[in-house]
């Protein structure tokens, strides 16, 4: 039986399939996508819009060939291999870099440096830092192999910290290292922390945090000089990129301030200096310095940053700037270099509050200037203030101009920048914003370091002045009102100091800053012990001198009081004073700054910034030199503690000399010159990854008698 041309089908390849069987729609349906009736010889919609209806004689097949699936597995095998010889030769060269430098940096080596991949038995070091299985992209190739390139081989695309390890470094960096520099907002940055990759901080910010809070940390203090390596890397990858864009950001600027502080902490002054320079030039060119200027239109600067988007944008860049600030003037203060900012062009507002700054609240600030004529300014704004005066303390009595006339107490310019720096002193204690009196506030770190460093001020300029006036031998009654002001500063720094140890809780005060009001205050009862032996206040001189051994955990807080140790030694106030133990090798070349230096200070000439090492062709100073004892050293181990029968603990040794009676003699005299330290192997394992064991305090032995005979008595006290 045939069929009638108007049955026409559709051709199948089953030819059982029911509905294959069924007239297929016309094109035209087909194409629009509408519902065909199939009426032959053409459909109702073709036939109402006057349209040619064409019916297919068989259904569309896919062009499926087997062919572009085997060329493409072919191809994705190849890639396969590429892979897995890649990977096998990374793998080889990273255990060839380990092996070579697991023999060049074996504990107690010059280099100092861990070894990664290597821990301690009890803290292995964890997987995130080293894993030769992992393929991973260099991101440099350095010419020469130092100690921890393992570091830099690892790339930008290195796993991230375990979590556990991230959470606790940001609980410790908001809660220990915020109040230091706070220029990162918690929520802000946490919030930022766990969005989506797009908009998370950068890499260089987030490792610099972590490295600052890593910093002598009890259980991840090892890992601080990775984190910081770490930080370092993808700042200097950031700035390679483009043609400089991708690193004019506020992020960056933060980074490089807490790169900074970190370097700043661990001693690397130089490292520092460079670091905040960066900082300052970052804000300057993003015109962070002109935020505030009530005259936009006669800027010259070009913006870099978009407007900000609230008040609490704004406080963010005003916080960034003044951290740069602080840190340059840290810096010149320390060392003496000349700062990079000049205040006269600063049109930026103080800081606001910290409640504000959480908050988002806007709060009213004033300017640099005027903050002495209004007595309300908030704690970070006490730090730039502070900052302020050192700075112009710094130019005073280091700066001096052709035309000073420091012989003229009457007309000289000198004299007269004295008195109105007295005068900017005097506004300070008067315009004292509340939440800084101790009246109230006895309890507040901030008010407590804001008053000791204003106290501090005073003592340094009066004692310039004081140093001045014996040069150019001026009348006595100049130098008796300077060293009344100096002593009425001093007993305040004491003063202080005592009330933080009355209470139950005492409140324990550390920092150079904080240390560098204690050095001032017990230079200026070493000068009156010196002039008058009979005024020698020695209960006041070894209740600082315990004070600052309580506080003396980091290098920079033990310089001071190693220093502190060598005037008494040297201005001949070891007679009558309980001194402790030969000091750390480590700290006894580092300098104490240049607004401290009097001329009761042991050393007359300030030693380069890294002692033992500047200049590159003949180093001056001993980084790392102790002071020879004449008659023989003492029978203690040199170490890198300092007191060393205490194992590292300085407030065990200073309670311990509180409660003993005295015991030994008094020491014999001391040159106060320097020797390298022995050549000798040390098996002081200067990487703490092991917990000290609590040693038995060392039992001092008789003098044996073919010593050097003893030196004279020291004078009598009245």
């Amino acid at each position: 039986m045939s069929s009638s041309p108007d049955d026409v089908t559709a051709e199948t390849s089953g030819g059982g399939d029911a509905a294959a069987c069924e007239p297929l729609a016309c094109t035209t349906c087909r194409s629009r996508k509408l519902k065909c009736d199939r009426l032959k010889p053409a459909c109702s919609r073709c036939s109402r819009i006057s349209s040619d209806c064409v019916y297919p004689e068989a259904r569309r097949k896919p062009a499926f060939k087997r062919r572009n699936v085997k060329e493409l597995e072919e191809r994705l095998a190849q890639v396969e291999g590429f892979l897995k010889h890649a990977t096998e030769s990374t793998t080889r060269k990273s255990s060839d870099a380990a092996a070579e430098n697991n023999s060049a940096s074996e504990p107690g080596s010059p280099s100092g440096s861990p070894v990664f991949g290597q821990g301690s038995p009890k803290r292995p070091f964890p997987h995130f830092l080293y894993n030769p299985r992992r393929p991973q992209q260099p991101l440099f190739a350095p010419d020469v192999e130092l100690p921890g390139n393992e570091l830099l081989g690892l790339g930008r695309f290195e796993s991230l910290p375990p979590f556990e390890m991230i959470e606790e470094l940001h609980q410790a960096f908001f809660n220990n290292h915020q109040n230091i520099m706070p220029i990162v907002d918690k929520h802000s940055y946490l919030r930022a922390f766990y969005s989506p990759a797009h908009m998370r901080p950068p890499m260089s910010l987030q490792y610099a945090l972590w490295a600052l809070a890593a910093f002598q940390h009890e259980k991840y203090g090892t890992y601080h000089d990775a984190l910081y390596r770490r930080a370092r890397q993808y700042l200097e990858a950031d700035e390679l990129k483009g043609h400089g864009e991708h690193f004019l950001t506020l992020h960056h600027a933060q980074a490089w301030a807490l790169v900074a502080i970190s370097e700043a902490c661990c001693a690397d002054f130089t490292k520092a200096a460079m670091s905040s320079a960066r900082t300052v030039k970052l804000v300057t060119i993003m015109g962070l310095h002109l935020l505030d200027n009530p005259n936009e239109d006669d800027c010259p600067i070009a913006p870099t940053l978009s407007p900000p988007k609230s008040w609490a944008e704004l406080e963010q860049r005003r916080r960034v700037f003044w951290a740069a600030y602080c840190m340059d003037s840290h810096a010149s203060i320390s060392t003496g270099w000349p700062t990079l900012i000049d205040t006269t062009q600063i049109t930026t507002h103080l800081p606001a509050s910290e409640e504000a700054f959480t908050s988002g609240e806007k709060e009213d600030t004033s300017t640099l200037q005027d903050a002495f004529k209004f007595n309300q300014y908030s704690g970070f704004a006490g730090v730039v203030i502070t900052c302020y005066i050192f700075g112009k303390l710094l130019k005073h009595v280091y700066r001096p101009r052709p035309d000073d006339r420091p012989e003229d107490p009457e007309n000289g310019p000198f004299w007269k920048r004295h008195r109105e720096l007295d005068n900017i002193l005097s506004n300070a204690f008067m315009f004292l914003p509340e939440r800084f009196r101790l009246a109230n506030h006895s309890r507040e770190v901030v008010a407590v370091r804001h008053n000791l460093n204003l106290h501090a001020a005073v003592i340094s300029l009066h004692s310039a002045a004081c140093d001045k006036i014996d040069k150019h031998k001026l009348p006595a009654h100049s130098k008796g009102f300077s060293r009344a002001r100096c002593m009425t500063a001093a007993h305040e720094i004491i003063g202080i100091l005592k009330s933080t140890e009355k209470p139950k809780v005492p409140l324990k005060l550390k920092g150079p800053i904080i240390v560098l009001s204690i050095y001032c205050a017990a230079t200026v009862l070493m000068a009156q012990a010196k002039e008058t032996p009979a005024k020698c206040d020695v209960a006041n001189l070894e209740f600082l001198l315990h004070y600052m051994e309580d506080i003396g955990r980091d290098s920079t807080t033990r310089a001071y009081f190693n220093h502190l140790v060598l005037d008494m030694e040297h201005n001949g106030i070891g007679w009558y004073i309980n001194l402790p133990s030969p000091m750390s090798p480590e700290t006894c070349g580092y300098n104490i700054p240049l607004l401290a230096r009097t001329s009761i200070s042991v050393r007359s000439k300030p030693l380069p910034p890294l002692p033992g090492r500047l200049p590159l062709d003949k180093p001056a100073g001993d980084g790392g030199g102790i002071r020879p004892w004449q008659g023989g050293p003492p029978e203690a181990p040199t170490c890198g503690r300092i007191i060393t029968a205490d194992d590292g603990e300085p407030a065990a040794g200073a309670k311990r000399r509180r409660t003993e009676p005295e015991t030994r003699q008094p020491p014999p005299h001391r040159s106060t010159s320097y020797h390298k330290p022995s050549t000798q192997p040390n098996n002081i394992n200067i990487w703490p990854t092991i917990p000290h064991q609590p040693q038995q305090p060392h039992q001092n032995t008789t003098t044996s008698p073919t010593a050097a005979a003893p030196p004279p008595s020291p004078p009598p006290l009245r």
